[in-house]
């Protein structure tokens, strides 16, 4: 098995690491144990094309593989190791689950329609939780017309 990138990787690893070293390599100590998430370079990042990699391009992404996301992970996790969080999440957070969810969608209307059951999938998550269902704190009480939630935003 031949481990060696492609040419194509090779460039796209090269530019990648040259977009970290041009925007993320000033601060990158300062933002080590920063919390927040940092819109400030997700927006460059996704002009940059780091975002979405995976996705079809007529879902908006770049039509890339797998291996092309962990290329641009290691490649700002070399420069700014805390950015690689906005890799990651434009990649296996959002975009991801709204592709998932649409195919599971078509695949539950699919198994409706020949009269088979289809599982369902719940995706909850709190900051002191994780995903533990069992462990949330968000709380949902009706209020005439409408529902009053009590939980934090994570992402902010």
């Amino acid at each position: 098995m031949n481990f060696d990138f492609t040419d194509e990787q090779k460039l796209f690893a090269e530019q990648v690491r040259r977009f970290a070293q041009d925007h993320l390599a000033a601060g990158a100590l300062k933002r080590v144990h920063d919390p927040r998430f940092p819109y400030d370079v997700a927006q460059p990042m996704t002009k940059q094309g780091l975002m979405g990699i995976t996705l079809p391009e007529h879902d908006g992404g770049q039509g890339g593989t797998l291996m092309d996301v962990v290329i641009a992970i290691e490649q700002v996790a070399a420069i700014c190791p805390r950015r690689t969080d906005v890799v990651q999440f434009g990649n296996f957070g959002p975009p991801r689950l709204r592709r998932i969810r649409q195919r599971s969608a078509e695949e539950a209307l699919a198994r409706r329609a020949v009269g088979q059951p289809h599982g369902h999938e719940s995706r909850e998550t709190e900051p002191d939780a994780g995903s533990a269902v069992t462990d949330l704190k968000t709380s949902a009480r009706s209020d005439g017309s409408h529902y009053i939630i009590n939980g934090k935003n994570w992402l902010r």
